[in-house]
């Protein structure tokens, strides 16, 4: 087991603490752990790092010991820790500890998006950033940011660089040390909202994130980002035959045994028509692969039932935020290996082509060092974490900087706020590949999303963009007609025709008979619609 760990926002009330909490003595003695105890303790932390390059480090901090801020040593103290290059050993600069060091965080909440890092959650002074994205702190581009922030944040890939900023982005103090942020109460921040208009909020540390984009009250919430703090759950969707299982944690709920919920899943497979069983890893830190063990022993019994319907599908779902022991349990759907507990139940039943990983890259590396211990340093009490074991490569995995989906499928900031789980909406249209991208000079994509990744549906909205040299009055969906819904020289709105067979499909734009522009879209079985 690769064990992982959960990763808490945590929000300081107080005022700013002292520049200066620490005396040197103090430092000293972080300083000594983090140079010799840590790299003892770790399975191999000079496994790719010269260690004449890290006593350098470590010197130059050192020299500098009695002159810096509280902010900038233990900032370069976590860079020192960053070194050995294993996204698993860290100094962690959020959390209670981390609060109780001074390290003070602003009440806001981020999320890394495919098209840049949005505001999700907000104090009520600052809800003015909600929904907005974060393009530069102090004056500084997020893309400077974050490749200071990257010194400090120890990572294999940029996804999990990213998935970890959004714990780091709120972090006066870190922001601080790194020369970022301006010394001081307050920190300019500046966002870009949706409509591309720019402000900027001096935001403090006072206060709590309590207003939240997408709002909970306003609408149904995507699966993925319901029932957040529960470890694990599931439930069956009738119309679908499909059962959903979340997985955000890999740890036993005394509340709900992970044994009682296997039954209760189990129950679900045994009792009702499945066509697709959607195993959901999206943000699984990690924790131990022990308990989806359980899970992978019982239905494995099931599997000659299931697969004898053609119709069977397994769908594996992972983004920038599976890592470790969640990705394990991940790549166990891909892997050749079969856990020992496994291979009496193995059975001659052959998914080949059945078994579909779809969403984003994962934030873990395939191989890599983990099974952490902590660690608290004796001068601040700041916690760490180090690696004790390494892991190797499961057989039929690529050995990459992440576990790569057979579908990628990206979340960017219009679907997150409009409440859209595009890797959800794929699954529910029994895509085994992307479609082709539309072409032509007229570009067709589905209404309800405006995805050039997803097709059109029969009987669902569309649009179709290009520059028109009239207002169109007539579309055509392989020569059938469709209900035009409203447009303008640049876009058309229309209802596909509920007769349009899945394929390869042909869109003529049309004003006063003439065709105005063409192109080329997939049309799929079903679809997102409005």
């Amino acid at each position: 087991m690769r064990c992982g760990r959960v990763c808490l926002l945590t929000v300081c009330l107080a005022a700013l603490l002292s520049a200066q909490r620490f005396s040197t003595a103090a430092r000293k003695a972080d300083l000594d752990f983090v140079a010799s105890q840590v790299p003892a303790l770790h399975a191999n932390f000079f496994y790719q790092l010269d260690p004449s390059v890290f006593q350098a480090a470590v010197a130059s901090l050192n020299a500098k010991i009695g002159t810096l801020t509280d902010a900038e040593f233990y900032v370069q103290l976590a860079a020192l820790v960053a070194m050995a290059g294993d996204a698993h050993t860290m100094l962690n600069l959020f959390g209670s500890p981390a609060v109780q060091a001074g390290f003070g965080t602003f009440p806001l909440q981020f999320q890394w998006l495919d098209d840049g890092v949005f505001v999700t959650g907000a104090s009520p002074d600052y809800s003015q950033a909600l929904s907005a994205q974060l393009v530069q702190v102090g004056g500084v581009p997020i893309d400077q940011v974050m490749q200071k922030l990257g010194a400090i944040i120890p990572h294999d890939n940029d996804q999990w660089l990213q998935n970890m900023s959004q714990l780091y982005l709120p972090g006066q103090q870190i922001l601080q040390g790194l020369d970022i942020a301006p010394a001081g109460a307050t920190t300019p921040l500046t966002f870009r909202t949706l409509a591309g208009d720019e402000f900027t909020l001096n935001v403090g540390t006072s206060g709590t994130a309590s207003v939240f984009a997408p709002s909970p009250s306003g609408g149904p919430l995507p699966d993925y980002v319901t029932n957040a703090t529960a470890y694990y759950w599931a439930k069956y969707l009738t119309e679908e035959r499909l059962v959903y299982f979340k997985y955000n944690l890999c740890n036993d709920d005394p509340s709900n045994p992970f044994s009682t919920f296997t039954a209760s899943v189990m129950t679900m497979l045994d009792t009702n028509p499945v066509d697709t069983l959607v195993m959901d890893f999206r943000g699984n830190p990690g924790g131990s692969t022990s308990y989806f063990e359980q899970f992978g022993m019982e239905a494995a019994t099931r599997l000659p039932t299931l697969a004898a319907n053609p119709k069977f599908r397994i769908y594996v779902a992972i983004d920038k935020g599976t890592f470790s022991s969640g990705m394990d349990d991940a790549m166990q759907f891909k892997s050749s290996d079969i856990p020992a507990e496994l291979q009496a139940l193995r059975t001659p039943v052959d998914l080949t082509g059945r078994v579909i990983v779809i969403g984003q890259p994962t934030g873990g590396k395939p191989s890599g060092y983990g099974e952490v211990q902590p660690f608290a340093l004796p001068g601040s009490r700041l916690l760490g974490q180090y690696s004790t074991k390494f892991f190797a490569v499961p057989n039929g995995i690529p050995d990459g900087p992440s576990f790569s989906p057979d579908i990628r499928i990206g979340l960017r900031s219009t679907d997150y706020f409009a409440r859209h789980d595009p890797v959800l909406a794929a699954i529910f249209a029994r895509t085994d590949a992307l479609p082709a991208a539309p072409s032509g000079t007229a570009i067709v994509v589905n209404g309800a999303s405006f995805r050039a990744d997803q097709g059109l549906a029969p009987g669902s909205f569309a649009s179709a963009f290009g520059a028109f040299s009239q207002t169109p009055d007539e579309v055509r969906v392989n020569g059938v007609a469709a209900r035009v819904m409203g447009g303008n020289t640049g876009q058309v709105n229309f209802l596909v025709p509920a007769s349009i067979t899945p394929g390869s499909t042909t869109v003529s734009v049309r004003a006063g008979g003439m065709e105005l522009a063409n192109g080329q879209v997939a049309n799929t079985a079903v679809g997102p619609g409005i």
